[in-house]
């Protein structure tokens, strides 16, 4: 009778593995789940903070599972591979979250004009008890917007109101934003406004924003305000939207001969 040697294998190459692989439909429930409203903002962080935990422990596991390997030739350098890569790729997204808490100031309010704010009518209603509430700007925040935002300022196109309402509205409706209010100007010369809603690209949290569109002289005056409703740190998201949305209504309106100033 023969017998044969069992192969060890490294218990820590295989919990890498498992740790990344549960970790990836954990965050894939807290973002549908947090998208279609089933799981509240607070529940939404606990859940990923429990992924990205378990991405962490992949890592490490791997990283003493690739020691053991190399020491006495344990088997699952595989496993111990394919934890520390799938581990390291879920932490890539709380690594991108705190670069943003370094780069960007710490607001969660970000409006063109924070003398005379743009004013929500519907997102008061829409926000819950836990969120945050829309109100004015302190000095403090007046002072790190300025700072670290100077190009976030009122847009003047040398066109009428009505003319500016559509291209805006326009570029609401391609972004999928969900429109709480809508008020066109009734002439060339009034006043209009969009409320909406937007998601971040994963996990849908929500920000209210409102267009204000205004007579100006021979031309209008666009103002935007974006507010995170969750959160202390909107890692730069209100900043960015607002950029991105004026320069495409800037390339909109450029083909109807207008410059912005």
């Amino acid at each position: 009778m023969t017998s044969r040697l069992r192969e060890r294998r490294s218990r820590l190459a295989t919990w890498s593995s498992r740790f990344a692989l549960v970790a990836i439909p954990i965050l894939i429930i807290a973002a549908i789940g947090h998208r279609i409203d089933k799981i509240d903002a607070t529940a939404t962080y606990a859940v990923m903070a429990l992924a990205f935990s378990l991405a962490a422990l992949a890592v490490v596991a791997a990283l003493a599972a690739f020691e053991a390997i190399w020491r006495d030739g344990r088997k699952g350098l595989g496993s111990a591979v394919a934890g520390f890569i799938l581990g390291l790729a879920i932490l890539t997204i709380p690594a991108a979250g705190a670069w943003k808490i370094v780069q960007y100031p710490r607001l969660v309010d970000v409006s063109t004009d924070v003398a005379d704010p743009p004013r929500f009518l519907r997102a008061h209603a829409e926000r819950r008890d836990a969120d945050i509430r829309i109100g004015r700007f302190s000095s403090d925040e007046i002072a790190l917007l300025q700072a670290a935002y100077p190009d976030i300022v009122p847009r003047y196109y040398p066109l009428d109101t009505v003319v500016v309402f559509d291209a805006a509205d326009a570029i609401v409706e391609r972004r999928r934003w969900t429109v709480l209010d809508r008020q066109p100007p009734q002439d060339a010369g009034g006043s209009g406004r969009i409320e909406a809603v937007a998601q971040t690209v994963l996990f849908g949290f929500r920000q209210d924003l409102v267009i204000r569109i205004a007579p100006e002289g021979e031309g209008t005056l666009v103002d935007m305000r974006s507010v995170a409703r969750n959160g202390t740190h909107d890692l730069g998201v209100d900043a960015e939207r607002i950029r991105d949305f004026f320069e495409s209504l800037d390339l909109a309106l450029q083909g109807l001969g207008a410059t912005p100033d």
